[in-house]
């Protein structure tokens, strides 16, 4: 009696210790996605003062958009948490499609070789951005469904993890990327 209920302790000692390290390496894996996302937000949000300096060029009286740009990128270099980088996310998208209807009324700013090296860095970042977010939410979706099993979920609940959040756009029609052909 006594060597089966330490056994069975052992086994469950075992099982909780694996499970530990499930959780240790899907939450690294968590936050190693993330990571390359914020890389990536940084290199656009670095972008965009050249952008506007491009558009401002040719349209300098449409301060407006540039503006709030400058605004909301500077809300998004601060933003902290998964949520607050998902809605600001959504809303730059939102202002890059006005910043490029503004160009789409200059030809010469179409034509102009540095506007159009801009335009391909952005489109290759937001393949990047959206490739990441796809990285980060299948990570986010193994935590979660680790935490959500049993029995792993009486471990997690022990441990006190918590779900981790999906980095998505409210709108499917804001998941497109951005059309910025010239």
């Amino acid at each position: 009696m006594l060597a089966t209920l330490l056994v069975v302790g052992l086994v469950a000692l075992g099982y909780g210790v694996v499970t530990y390290n499930r959780f240790v390496r899907l939450l690294t894996h968590v936050e190693a996605a993330l990571s390359d996302v914020d890389v990536l937000l940084t290199k656009r949000n670095n972008l965009i003062p050249n952008l506007i300096e491009a558009v401002g060029g040719y349209a300098g009286h449409e301060s407006g958009v540039f503006k709030e740009i400058t605004a909301l990128r500077a809300k998004a270099m601060q933003a902290t948490s998964v949520e607050e980088k998902a809605q600001h996310e959504e809303n730059l998208r939102g202002l890059f499609k006005s910043l490029f209807a503004v160009a789409e009324s200059y030809p010469g700013l179409k034509a102009d070789a540095n506007f159009r090296q801009l335009q391909q860095t952005l489109q290759e970042l937001e393949n990047g951005i959206e490739a990441g977010r796809r990285s980060y939410n299948v990570r986010v979706r193994e935590h979660n469904i680790l935490l959500k099993s049993f029995p792993a979920n009486l471990v997690g609940n022990f441990l006190g993890r918590t779900p981790c959040t999906f980095f998505a756009s409210k709108d499917e029609q804001e998941r497109q990327l951005p059309k910025v052909d010239f």
